[in-house]
């Protein structure tokens, strides 16, 4: 099935009017999007202020492209966001004139950039701030923040500094990541949101770029794995053309595409180009919980993750790696261990994981390395569901294995507890 069809559009006057969202690129990480009844603009540079800035300098950031429209020239923009405060996403060159045409608008930002937000002409009333793992209604979209790594994966005092931003609204999910590498954490974050689009930067990075203080982004090879780590139904490349010591020609990454040959609908983005992207209705989101033998780790993220869903239509199970223990209940020091924390999963009986399970789940919670090769080993080919370390999302920036309590005393369990316990609270806030 096509995830998206493309016609012509010289300018945003020529966007067809669809239900479910129509993206037109801005160039490098800017894009005009129409969803849910909305005109949202993210990360445009649509000035020549980084040129004026580094004139006579190493990287001059000189255009290899002009702006495909004026900043004044953007009319009915309800909100402008920024994934971070890097000017070509952040631009003074652009705020200041698009907000001027759009008296309406406001601009969400990272709460880390609030200062330079201001700086670069944005009025505080107009302001809206958010970190990674909030969620806002902007009026028809709902905007879920990701964190990023631009080389770097660091929450400050104020919160994340690089952000990506999942746009939920008119049957359709987005996901433009800002500006990222590759970390363990970021598939299990962005997983559950069940992403149609990924929107993705692929002008790598090298030690060259670094040295002169321009931090890199995924290269095309990790944009594709990163879409089908996380599921996406396809994924639009972008960040290039703009500047040629940071870029990627064309051409060869359409060749290297072709090699890669990516399951789903995988493109760089072009110029002059409407993507539409009709309404994909989706069951409701299913998890399991996987352990070698679904008698310490997995029931207990079952029973937390049926405390995170509660309320929700979110279908939740757990199951082994082996078959040791089917028809057992849990643990006792399991089953202690939660009761202590007011769940209940005395009920539970442990079964074997079924191939049946990777195509009608669209998550399995895997406790540690050894669960996640062996799970990935097992997965066939095409399967709907995508494999997750519980552990890499317990602490972002340390990834850690959910260790099997088995063969220790009541703190190994209350340990486990309390890593699973935030693992699930960061899959629950990413799966609004």
């Amino acid at each position: 099935m096509t995830l998206w069809t493309e016609t012509p559009a010289a300018g945003p006057e020529d966007l067809p009017a669809r239900p479910g969202a129509v993206l037109w690129w801005l160039g490098q990480a800017g894009f005009l999007i129409r969803q849910g009844g909305l005109t949202l603009v993210i990360d445009a540079y649509l000035s020549d202020s980084l040129a004026e800035k580094y004139r006579g300098t190493r990287f001059p950031h000189r255009r290899m492209m002009p702006p495909p429209v004026a900043p004044g020239d953007l009319h009915g923009v309800d909100w402008l966001l920024c994934t971070h405060a890097h000017t070509d996403h952040m631009d003074p060159g652009t705020i200041p004139a698009l907000l001027a045409a759009n008296p309406a608008c406001r601009v969400l930002a990272p709460r880390a950039s609030r200062q330079t937000a201001l700086a670069r002409g944005v009025p505080p009333d107009r302001l809206v701030l958010i970190d990674a793992g909030e969620t806002l209604d902007l009026g028809g979209v709902q905007v879920t923040a990701t964190p990023s790594a631009h080389e770097i994966l660091a929450q400050g005092a104020e919160g994340y500094p690089y952000l990506g931003y999942v746009l939920k609204g008119g049957g359709v999910t987005l996901w433009h990541s800002g500006d990222t590498v590759p970390f363990p954490a970021l598939p299990g974050i962005v997983a559950p949101h069940r992403v149609d689009l990924a929107l993705l930067p692929v002008n790598g990075r090298d030690a060259e770029r670094a040295a002169n203080g321009v931090p890199g982004n995924l290269t095309l090879e990790e944009a594709v794995a990163l879409t089908q780590a996380i599921g996406a139904g396809g994924m639009l490349g972008h960040h290039f053309g703009l500047f040629d010591f940071n870029t990627l020609d064309p051409e060869a990454g359409r060749h290297q595409l072709a090699a890669l040959a990516p399951e789903g609908q995988v493109a760089l983005v072009t110029r002059g180009t409407a993507y539409h992207l009709a309404p994909r209705p989706k069951p409701p989101l299913a998890v399991l919980a996987a352990c070698l033998g679904n008698i310490c780790r997995s029931p207990l993220a079952e029973g937390l993750l049926r405390r995170a869903f509660a309320g929700r239509p979110v279908q939740i199970d757990s199951a082994a790696l082996v078959d040791w223990n089917i028809g057992r209940a849990p643990d006792p020091r399991s089953v202690a261990v939660a009761a202590e924390h007011g769940l209940d999963i005395s009920a539970q009986v442990a079964r074997q994981i079924r191939e049946s399970d990777f195509h009608d789940f669209d998550l399995i919670l895997a406790m540690d390395a050894t669960n996640v090769a062996a799970l990935s080993a097992l997965r066939p080919k095409g399967a709907r569901a995508r494999i997750v370390a519980a552990g890499d999302l317990v602490d972002l920036e340390n990834p850690q294995d959910i260790q099997d309590p088995y063969e220790f005393g009541s703190d190994a369990f209350d340990c486990v507890f309390r890593q699973l316990e935030q693992a699930v609270a960061r899959i629950a806030q990413n799966s609004i």
